[in-house]
């Protein structure tokens, strides 16, 4: 028969800050049948030392894992010794008000056929400094699922959703639904627990939806092992899948293979760099330690044989390490690290390749830094000619250089796998999107609608902020525009190929052909030409006719795409099948050059340069 009370369970990491309010709220309990059940989930704070002296009361048990496994696995650990016959949930940035153990007590009195009991919470406080609205709920907190801290369950068989089959921020997902069928939710009716709101909380990390990711996940979480991973209803990731032929131990090559160090972090397609394994050479990573969005990829990595550097003592680490060349990438958030690295370690060869964006370092202060790179750094590595130019500008020293985008990804998707097109099945033009829909308007949705245009639109991050927009375009063509889920890398071609061209962001440029006025628009070349390369389509983009602009010169330079000068212009052209015909089979001769394989052997030819410069 299972003991009358509760077991109340606390997954922690990295929470020590908080963790002795949590416990301190429990002991205050006015219901004194407990026991907690602390599992330390490879926490490398100071969670002992916060921990040491409430350890003497007899009710706690403390086990501590040497490596995070996820709260799941943790909570499941906790579930396999709890002696109560109730299990309860506090996690340590959480606190309980001192009724809360009985309240709920109560409610499971009420009818032997109740199996969950779910209290209201406050989640906000009020102050001189600060001033919201609602602050409380007697049912939750509005629009979030049920939160560990305001539930508790009769305890059962049933176990949380592990990291190992899938990651998720929705607990309903993770556990509450397997217990539906056990019997009825009850509520107390009383808010008495309270939620704290903070950038750390588990859902802030994984969903995209509160700025957080898989690669936010992988960094807090430092996990190594590939992850399957929920960031929004429309995305999921299985990088089991995605990663599966990039794990190989690769075999040497290269005659004189490289120690390469990468400084920074790896953006879009970030298994590109095991190109550089396959040809054996020795690669480490030396990470931003918060990722700036979430396709700002760090380490660990789920894929090849990645040495990462300990952060907190980096300068030693390099001196262990002795890299042959480091290689600084990619977006501003990895602007400082660099910079730091490259001041610390003149003497080692730098390769300095970045992509977004001036524009922003400029405002964020980071400019001095981003020049201080390019300036020194012994290669340099642009974009395109045109960004090339543009920088040029404010740079005295040339040096070593190299053209090269830098969110290219590995030829390993550029597949044969082409499926029909749509267009052949109902005789209309069917067009992509993959990413975010810029510069189209209404009035032009409508006309490409009326000339039997549909767009599909394959939204890649932050689906949530977008959706009364594509809700909007739904409206006011609703049988032309067509929304869909994340599309992986590994499915590029056989799901794009199907359509007849593929958008770039339709953006109206002011330069006049004048480079000093040229903004990060006109420099810059969206990641999204090489999904379309994948999958053989030509790339559709307006004209901007006398305006310098880097993608327009890439379309007309290898004639993949079309230049249109309004939409009807457009319209006509989609519709000339021996055009687009002629576009799809220069697009598929042309589409190794928007992958990062292609450029692998000059990318090491020039490092191996840049080190025998370095010993003159």
């Amino acid at each position: 028969m299972k003991k009358d009370g509760f077991s109340v369970i606390m997954p922690t990491y990295n929470q020590a800050t908080f963790i002795r309010r949590a416990i301190l709220s429990l002991q205050y309990q006015t219901y004194p049948n407990w026991e907690l059940i602390i599992i330390n989930d490879g926490c490398t704070d100071d969670t002992d030392f916060y921990l040491k002296d409430l350890l003497l009361d007899k009710r706690i048990c403390y086990l501590k894992k040497q490596e995070n496994k996820g709260m799941g696995c943790a909570i499941n650990q906790a579930l396999s010794i709890a002696k109560y016959q109730y299990i309860s949930y506090l996690p340590s940035d959480d606190f309980y008000f001192k009724d809360h153990l009985q309240t709920i007590y109560n409610t499971f009195q009420e009818s032997n056929d109740i199996v969950l009991v779910y209290t209201g919470l406050q989640y906000e406080n009020t102050d001189t400094l600060y001033h919201t609205g609602k602050i409380k709920d007697k049912r939750g907190k509005p629009n979030y699922c049920l939160q560990l801290v305001q539930t508790a369950h009769k305890k059962t068989d049933d176990r949380w959703l592990e990291r190992n089959e899938e990651v998720t921020e929705d607990l309903f997902i993770m556990f509450w639904n397997k217990l539906l069928h056990r019997g009825i939710f009850a509520m107390t009716n009383q808010i008495s627990c309270f939620w704290t709101s903070h950038p750390s909380q588990r859902h802030c990390i994984i969903g995209e939806k509160y700025g957080g990711g898989i690669n936010k996940y992988r960094r807090y979480y430092n996990v190594k092992s590939p992850i399957r991973i929920r960031v929004s209803k429309e995305k999921f990731i299985d990088e089991n899948i995605l990663y599966q032929k990039f794990h190989n131990t690769t075999i040497c090559k290269d005659n004189k293979p490289l120690k390469i160090l990468i400084v920074g972090e790896l953006a879009y397609n970030p298994e590109r760099i095991y190109a550089l394994e396959q040809e054996g050479h020795k690669l480490y990573g030396l990470w931003i330690n918060k990722p700036t969005f979430c396709f700002s990829t760090v380490g660990p990595l789920p894929f090849g044989h990645v040495e990462d550097l300990n952060s907190d003592i980096w300068e030693k680490e390099i001196q262990r390490v002795q890299p042959d060349i480091i290689y600084g990438l990619l977006n501003f958030g990895a602007v400082s690290l660099a910079y730091k690295v490259l001041k610390t370690f003149p003497k080692i060869p730098f390769a300095w390749h970045f992509k977004e964006g001036p524009s922003i370092c400029l405002r964020s202060g980071e400019w001095d830094k981003l020049i201080y790179l390019y300036t020194y750094s012994t290669i340099r590595i642009y974009l395109n000619k045109i960004e090339k130019k543009w920088f040029e500008q404010f740079i005295p020293a040339k040096g070593l250089s190299f053209i090269m985008d830098g969110d290219l990804p590995k030829k390993d998707y550029f597949k044969d796998c082409f499926s029909p097109k749509l267009s052949s099945k109902d005789g209309e033009i069917h067009t992509v999107i993959a990413g975010r829909m810029i510069g189209i308007s209404d009035q032009d949705l409508q006309l490409l609608a009326k000339n039997k245009i549909h767009i599909h639109l394959y939204t890649e991050n932050y689906h949530f902020s977008r959706q009364s927009q594509i809700n909007h375009y739904k409206q006011i063509s609703p049988n032309f525009f067509h929304a869909h889920p994340h599309c992986a890398a590994s499915e590029w071609t056989k799901e794009f190929s199907q359509y007849d061209a593929g958008w770039l962001h339709c953006l109206k440029s002011y330069n006049n052909g004048d480079l000093l006025k040229a903004s990060w628009d006109d420099l810059n070349i969206p990641a999204r030409i090489s999904t379309y390369a994948a999958a053989g389509i030509p790339i559709l983009m307006q004209n901007n006719p006398n305006h310098i602009m880097a993608t327009k010169e890439c379309i007309k330079d290898l004639n993949i795409g079309i230049l249109f000068k309004d939409y009807q212009d457009l319209s006509n052209k989609l519709k000339d099948k021996e055009l687009i015909d002629k576009l799809k089979k220069q697009m598929i001769n042309q589409r190794e050059l928007f992958s990062f394989d292609y450029y692998v052997p000059k990318l090491i030819e020039l490092f191996k340069k840049a080190i025998e410069l370095k010993k003159q």
